[in-house]
């Protein structure tokens, strides 16, 4: 996949989604902007970008890094009056030797109740209000059938019908070492984590990853993202097609922030 594809992929999978939680009475549990209060036009965040993409019809995982800037450009208010902000997302070499290139924008709009966030035309609430342990939604209720067609030709229904995944709340207000920075207060989102044939140890089976984790770090905001979303297609029986893979693995590991 070549850099401009790559990033055509790592924008849309940056998304983030709506919600409906439990009606449970919590004290004084934390709110949504604890964890994204820091947006303001000039803000920025740095991540390095880690890409697991499959070549050569899956025969070849190859790993790319980058630098990946996330950046404050705009506020704005949406469609129902609500104020957000438009961010653009830069890339540039681990070196950041190359100039930073655009490589997409979405737009996220914090309240107390979720984090909405719209790319490509896809609404998607990665927090929910109360923030506590336990507490889950259904984060990708708006996403249409098979959101991945347009980049990959996925059979697993876990793929397919993501409205169907429950996003969930761990380790709420726990500290967490992320890289080389260390943070006093963490949530960790957990959205999905299945497998089929994963390892393969049957590489004449099918096999699947559904993997999505995100880390908020409270007044920072995402420190970590680790998603894991691939296929194995099993050779034919008539040997005309050797056994490949096909989606992709990216990891965002929060670097540095103003």
């Amino acid at each position: 996949m070549k850099r401009n594809q790559s990033a055509a992929v790592i924008a849309l999978f940056t998304l983030l989604i709506l919600i409906g939680c439990k009606k449970t009475t919590y004290k004084n549990p934390a709110t949504v902007t604890d964890y994204f209060n820091s947006l303001q036009v000039g803000k920025y965040a740095i991540y390095q970008l880690d890409s697991l993409t499959f070549y050569y019809y899956g025969q070849l995982d190859t790993v790319t890094h980058y630098h990946a800037k996330d950046s404050v450009e705009e506020a704005l208010i949406d469609n129902e009056g609500r104020p957000g902000w438009r961010v653009v997302r830069y890339l540039s070499d681990p070196d950041e030797t190359l100039p930073w290139t655009p490589s997409g924008t979405f737009w996220v709009t914090p309240t107390r109740q979720h984090l909405e966030v719209v790319e490509d035309n896809l609404r998607f609430i990665k927090l929910a209000f109360p923030v506590d342990d336990g507490v889950s939604w259904s984060g990708n209720s708006f996403l249409p059938y098979a959101p991945f067609k347009d980049f990959f030709d996925f059979s697993d229904d876990s793929h397919l019908n993501l409205q169907l995944w429950n996003f969930t709340y761990q380790d709420v207000n726990k500290p967490a070492t992320i890289g080389s920075n260390t943070y006093d207060s963490t949530v960790t989102v957990m959205q999905m984590n299945d497998s089929i044939n994963v390892p393969i140890l049957d590489p004449n089976s099918f096999a699947s990853r559904t993997y999505w984790s995100e880390t908020y770090a409270k007044n920072v905001g995402l420190v970590y993202r680790h998603t894991a979303i691939w296929e194995y297609q099993p050779p034919t029986p008539n040997g005309s097609q050797t056994g490949y893979k096909i989606g992709y693995e990216v990891t965002l590991t929060l670097l540095s922030h103003n």
